[in-house]
């Protein structure tokens, strides 16, 4: 990190900006064994967009007219590109992985082979007919789904969100994985609830140069007079001059002490993350090989999750934020999210990789992870002309981990929509509140956590069997 993102990061409150983080002391460089993280961490995955979780997840296709498989597949043969012939529309539901749930069959996409596998072990859950969003505005809906309140208005752009309330109420840390801090991140202000307070949010948008600068040839060079070096001993040299100078009661006071915290934290992590050597295919996620994603940003997001379990200790990590956009899908959508839904959940992809990787690294990290999909809001029942979906209300939400409870939570076929399907611009119905969905992993995460996160839960909507109790394990 230069000079310049440091100050920029410090006034933004991005980083390490309360008494979350204490100071430490500067490790040394001898490698000490990478301790394996017991804490349980919730990882928050935004699509933004409006994911169509209806063409990951298509029911089995059926030539009986009057069939949901049948409504199911006229009405999208063209966003899946086909014609609204039986064979067609049969030969691509064969395509799909074939799976089954208590009496349900439904296709998994084709690409998504590590999430067909993690399904079939019991790890996913699918819970369905949730309402994200009462409107279908991209901007306000996000703000909707990251606050987690309904009645967040369209302008309320600094309130808090709910993984910032949640590593509040653990005592923890949020990181965030991302380039630009989401508002999921932000903290709750303690006076005003249209504003936010971020002493509990850091953000490791790039974990392997987390750290304030020193030039790299100072230990080994020490009368080393070239500009970077000589920069990088009086920038040090000048803090810590201030730090016995200025006195505690100045506004610069704060500032300066940030300094610290930041140098020791980044020196701390550097040790750790330099006494594990990277896995070649953590690596490769973002970077050029034969397992290279797509999107190689949301593989860098990836590779600063894994380093923040490594350093999980360090950093007091309670809740981690990704993102991974470009889903808005108007227009030939086989083309916009496909390569999506391969990097996320391919085999030898993202996720596959990731969690093989700590798994095999960290295995109590591993067993204590808890990952949530969700867009702002979902598609359409039926294609528009554009091979593509327009924007809907309700949608799918994916929660995945090993301590979940897998299978399908909430119809993911309802026999109610078959008549919808004749109605123009008709999207999912909202029945369940994404205030019980993300309400019962923040009490996964810390007991009784659920209610102060989401305050309004104990009204909210919920489908007529649905049990989001038994969603995870005690």
């Amino acid at each position: 990190m230069n000079r310049r993102d440091f100050i920029k990061s410090a006034l933004l409150g991005g980083i390490a900006m309360g008494a979350s983080i204490p100071l430490l002391r500067p490790r040394t460089s001898r490698a000490e064994p990478v301790p394996d993280y017991d804490k349980r961490v919730l990882v928050n995955l935004v699509l933004e967009g409006g994911p169509d979780f209806r063409h990951l997840l298509v029911p089995e296709f059926s030539s009986d007219k009057e069939s949901f498989g049948y409504k199911y597949w006229t009405s999208r043969s063209r966003s899946h590109r086909i014609a609204a012939s039986n064979d067609r529309m049969e030969s691509r539901w064969n395509e799909y992985l074939r799976t089954e749930y208590a009496g349900t069959i439904f296709g998994i996409h084709p690409k998504a082979e590590w999430l067909k596998s993690y399904f079939d072990a019991g790890k996913v859950a699918l819970v369905n007919n949730v309402l994200h969003s009462r409107t279908r505005d991209h901007a306000h809906s996000l703000l909707v789904l990251q606050s987690g309140d309904y009645n967040t208005g369209p302008h309320d752009l600094a309130r808090d969100g709910w993984g910032g309330r949640l590593a509040k109420a653990c005592n923890g840390n949020v990181v965030s994985m991302t380039r630009n801090q989401l508002m999921f991140c932000n903290g709750p202000h303690p006076s005003n609830p249209k504003d936010h307070d971020n002493s509990m949010v850091i953000s490791a948008g790039d974990t392997r140069n987390f750290a304030l600068y020193s030039d790299p040839k100072l230990a080994s060079e020490p009368g080393n007079t070239g500009t970077n070096a000589v920069l990088s001993r009086a920038l040090r040299s000048y803090y810590q001059a201030k730090r016995d100078l200025i006195a505690p009661s100045s506004p610069f006071y704060r500032f300066i002490r940030h300094e610290l915290t930041l140098r020791q934290l980044g020196d701390s992590i550097n040790t750790r993350l330099n006494s594990i050597a990277e896995p070649e295919t953590i690596k490769r996620l973002y970077e050029n090989g034969q397992y290279q994603l797509a999107n190689s940003g949301f593989g860098k997001q990836l590779r600063n999750l894994f380093d923040s379990f490594v350093c999980g200790d360090i950093l007091n990590f309670r809740v981690g934020s990704l993102n991974l956009g470009g889903w808005d899908s108007h227009k030939r959508q086989i083309d916009a999210i496909e390569p999506k839904i391969e990097d996320m959940f391919g085999k030898e992809k993202g996720f596959d990789t990731f969690l093989s990787e700590l798994k095999k690294t960290l295995p109590q990290a591993y067993a204590n992870a808890v990952f949530v999909i969700a867009g702002e809001f979902g598609r359409q029942l039926a294609a528009n002309g554009d091979e593509g979906t327009d924007h809907g209300r309700g949608n799918t939400m994916i929660i995945f981990g090993e301590s979940v409870r897998g299978g399908l939570y909430g119809d993911l076929f309802p026999q109610t929509e078959i008549q919808r399907y004749a109605k123009p611009n008709t999207d999912i119905e909202g029945k369940t509140s994404f205030e019980h969905v993300f309400g019962s992993v923040c009490d996964w995460v810390q007991s009784d956590t659920g209610n102060l996160v989401f305050p309004a839960r104990p009204d909210a909507i919920i489908e007529d069997g649905v049990n989001l109790g038994t969603l995870l394990t005690a």
